[in-house]
C-alpha cells in the first residue's frame, strides 16, 4: 500500500510541476501599457524583477533606421521596457524614459504628409511615438540631424520635441542620472 501512495504522490508532483512550466510557457503576448508594441510575458517567478522603489531613468540612443514589427527597433524597445515596468508595479513617477534621434532614423520624426512625400507612404512610426509620449515618455530628435537629412522644422510631427544635438542630449541625461541604452 505505501509503494502505492508513493507512485501516486510522485504522480501528483510530476503533473503539478509540468503543469506550472507548461503555464509559464504558454503566457500570452501582451502589451499592457504601451498598446499594440513592445509585447512582453510577465513571468513573475523571474530571478530578477522590476525594484518598485527604483527610479527609472533610462535614455535611448535611437540612431538606427532598423524595423522590428513594422516600427523602429529602438522606439519598439521602448515600450516593451515600458510594458515591463508597469506590469512590474513601477508607479509612473518612478519611470523617466527618454529616446533621442538622430542620424539614419531622423526621418521617423517627419509628420505623415512629409514622410509621404520623401518615401511614398505612411510614417510606420507615429502611432507608436503617440503611444510612448502619451504614458510619459519624452523623444527629442537633434536639430543637427535635421538639417543634415534636409526636413525643416515644421515637418515634424507633434510627438517630437527638437534639441541642439544628440551630442549634447545623451552626455547630459547621462550626468543626470539616466541608464543610457544605446
Amino acid at each position: 500500500m505505501k509503494k502505492i501512495h508513493k507512485i501516486i504522490l510522485g504522480a501528483c508532483l510530476i503533473t503539478a510541476t509540468s503543469q506550472v512550466a507548461f503555464a509559464q510557457n504558454n503566457l500570452q503576448w501582451e502589451t499592457p501599457l504601451i498598446k499594440g508594441y513592445g509585447p512582453i510575458k510577465d513571468y513573475k517567478n523571474a530571478a530578477i524583477q522590476p525594484d518598485k522603489n527604483l527610479d527609472y531613468k533610462v535614455v535611448f540612443k535611437i540612431t538606427s533606421d532598423k524595423i522590428k514589427d513594422g516600427v523602429n527597433n529602438k522606439l519598439w524597445h521602448m515600450a516593451r521596457l515600458m510594458n515591463l515596468l508597469y506590469v512590474g508595479d513601477v508607479q509612473k513617477s518612478n519611470t523617466h524614459i527618454v529616446g533621442v534621434i538622430a542620424g539614419k532614423a531622423t526621418s521617423m520624426v517627419l509628420t505623415n504628409e512629409a514622410y509621404k512625400k520623401r518615401f511614398h507612404k505612411n510614417n510606420p512610426n507615429l502611432d507608436i511615438l503617440k503611444e510612448l509620449t502619451a504614458h510619459g515618455a519624452k523623444i527629442y530628435v537633434c536639430d543637427q540631424a535635421l538639417s543634415e537629412h534636409k526636413i525643416e522644422q515644421n515637418e515634424t510631427n507633434k510627438y517630437i520635441k527638437k534639441s541642439l544635438s544628440a551630442i549634447i542630449d545623451i552626455p547630459t541625461y547621462v550626468l543626470h542620472g539616466y541608464v543610457l541604452l544605446p
